[in-house]
Parts: C-alpha cells; structure tokens; sequence
C-alpha cells in the first residue's frame, strides 16, 4: 500500500491563493514606503534617527521618525527646551512636523501625515515647542531623497 507524504502534496486552490494574497501585500507594502536611515550627527554622535515615509490611496505622505539615544535637549550646548522635526519639499519650502519630546531612555517618534512630498527631514533644537522658522542649532539632518 503506497503511503501519502504531505510534504509533496500540491497546495489547494484556497491555500494556493493565501499564500499569493500573502506575497502580493507584502510587495505592495515594502514598495510604497521609503525608509532613510540618518547620517551621523556632529552634535550628538550616538543618535541614531530613522524615518519611514509612505504615499497613502489619498496621495498624502505619512512619516514616521524614530530616534534613540538622542540627549535630552537641555544637556546641548548651548541648553534648549525643545526638539522639533522639520520637512523640506521642492514646492512648499520647509514646514514644521511637530515637536519631537524624548523619554526617559532617550528615544522618540513623531508620525504625522503630509499632503506634500518630503526631500529631507531634520530635527533642530529649540526654545520654543511651535517655532515658524528652524533655528540654526540642526541636530540631526537626513539626506536629501525621493518617495
């Protein structure tokens, strides 16, 4: 009597299916968001920064920024108050995303959503948690790229 081995058994049509679906999402997923990870920075050398930005069915552009070991900005010289990230777009110059706070462990994130394209994400240090324009004290600094 000849013995069945599940191992070469042809998937079913519904497992068959499961298992493209599967596949499918996950190259939809990893092909609509871009990952940056940051350059070290001169001004707080463990920091470690990384941001996810993805396009939305909407066209909007949802950025997500973690970032460890990053110094509370009161130990910077000179002491400020506040970290607070920034966006560059081609079309709509520099806007600001939001203050970045930073726990205990020095890590953070900030996820905000964006009608407009970034090019570069940097985080400066400020006195003031809702600032118009970034001050010159930049703490961390992407590279420029494309989603």
């Amino acid at each position: 009597m000849e013995k069945k081995n599940k191992k070469n058994k042809p998937l079913s049509m519904p497992d068959a299916f499961k298992v493209l679906s599967f596949i499918f999402a996950a190259i939809l997923i990893t092909a609509c968001s871009k990952k940056i990870t940051f350059p070290v920075s001169n001004v707080v050398p463990a920091a470690e920064a990384v941001v996810k930005v993805d396009k939305d069915n909407n066209q909007n552009y949802e950025v997500e920024l973690e970032v460890s070991n990053l110094a509370s900005p009161n130990r910077l010289t000179p002491s400020r108050a506040h970290y607070v990230v920034w966006m560059v777009t081609r079309e709509h110059g520099t806007i600001n995303l939001g203050r970045l706070d930073i726990n205990r462990k020095n890590n953070g994130k900030l996820t905000t959503n964006t009608p407009y394209e970034p090019i570069r994400i940097f985080i400066t240090a400020e006195d003031d948690s809702k600032p118009v324009l970034p001050s010159t004290q930049v703490v961390l600094n992407s590279e420029d790229f494309k989603v």
